[in-house]
């Protein structure tokens, strides 16, 4: 956002750092150049030039200045009141100011479907948001869609592409629900992803660990019901902590269900982990170590005989027992 320099010379302007990293690299040099001639502008004259004014000056078409000069009012960074003129918020604070209704709404407000269409009226990104928001649904939207859609942006304070591109993405996972994008924008904006390369990088993750996820269900087999939160856990360990290969997953799931009789998550992650530890990457690695320890390496079942027999008649079951022990070791 702007600090305006009020005790240097007039038409002195100064941006702030925040401003700097979140807009100088990523948006077009003419959203820059028009912001700062508004802001050069307003501190030269002490008044808020209008479009027409800056369009003559910089030689744009006024219409384009308008649309832009919107852009920055939908970033909070330009105010624009009823009768369509601009303003420079005080202290250039407004994009905070909207991000805190939140917390002083706990729960997510109401609004009347006037409110929406006077401010969609008012600020022309907002109406393509709404616009976009239907091309990517494949309807119009209904009254209550509108209504959630807008509280992300005055409730939430989410900029008007970044709902875009939450959009896009519960669209591609197929979630396009009312509970479900609610409870994705507050996640968002609890995150801070409140720009658009912030966005993109976050759904980048979240794909990364989708696909993850899926080559190992299809590792395990895993294909008719959602997997719990202790086995999205492991595998987080073994793709992002350990970075286990798909092919060595695959190694260790058939020597655990070779030496269990069944899929035992905690049994598996001994096998990955000591593989990690031992520094193997790979399978040839597994071979190689096999060779030297004459295929000590790979885990066994217990030998029968002693007390390899003795049958537990109390009931515990151990596996259980310690798959929950090493969840609460994944949690820590």
């Amino acid at each position: 956002m702007s600090d305006k320099n009020l005790t240097g010379a007039p038409g002195d302007v100064s941006l702030s750092a925040e401003f700097i990293e979140n807009y100088v690299r990523f948006v077009s040099p003419q959203y820059i150049q028009i912001y700062l001639y508004a802001a050069h502008l307003y501190e030269k004259n002490e008044a808020m030039p209008s479009a027409e004014q800056i369009a003559g000056e910089l030689s744009v078409a006024p219409d384009r200045v308008s649309f832009i000069l919107d852009y920055w009012v939908s970033r909070g960074e330009l105010l624009r009141d009823e009768n369509g003129e601009y303003s420079f918020p005080e202290n250039g604070k407004t994009a905070a100011k909207r991000s805190r209704k939140r917390s002083s709404a706990n729960s997510r407000p109401s609004y009347k479907s006037g409110e929406i269409d006077a401010a969609s009226e008012k600020n022309s990104v907002l109406s393509g948001m709404f616009y976009q928001a239907e091309s990517i649904l494949g309807h119009m939207l209904s009254g209550s869609e509108m209504e959630l859609l807008y509280s992300f942006y005055d409730w939430l304070g989410l900029p008007c592409e970044v709902i875009v591109m939450l959009l896009s993405y519960a669209a591609k996972m197929g979630k396009t629900g009312k509970r479900y994008l609610e409870t994705v924008a507050i996640d968002w904006a609890d995150k801070g992803i409140d720009t658009f390369d912030k966005a993109e990088e976050y759904i980048s993750r979240l794909e990364e660990i989708h696909s993850n996820e899926h080559k190992m269900r299809s590792i395990l087999g895993i294909y008719d019901r959602a997997l719990t939160q202790t086995e999205k856990k492991y595998i987080k360990a073994w793709t992002e902590e350990m970075n286990i290969p798909p092919e060595l997953a695959e190694l260790a799931y058939d020597r655990t269900v070779q030496n269990t009789g069944k899929l035992s998550w905690a049994y598996m992650n001994k096998i990955l982990k000591s593989w990690h530890d031992s520094g193997i990457k790979d399978v040839e690695g597994v071979k190689r170590e096999d060779a030297i320890h004459g295929g000590k390496a790979a885990a066994k079942k217990p030998q029968s005989g002693g007390f390899n027999n003795f049958t537990d008649t109390s009931g515990t079951d151990y596996d259980s027992l310690e798959e929950k022990l090493l969840d609460l070791m994944l949690d820590n």
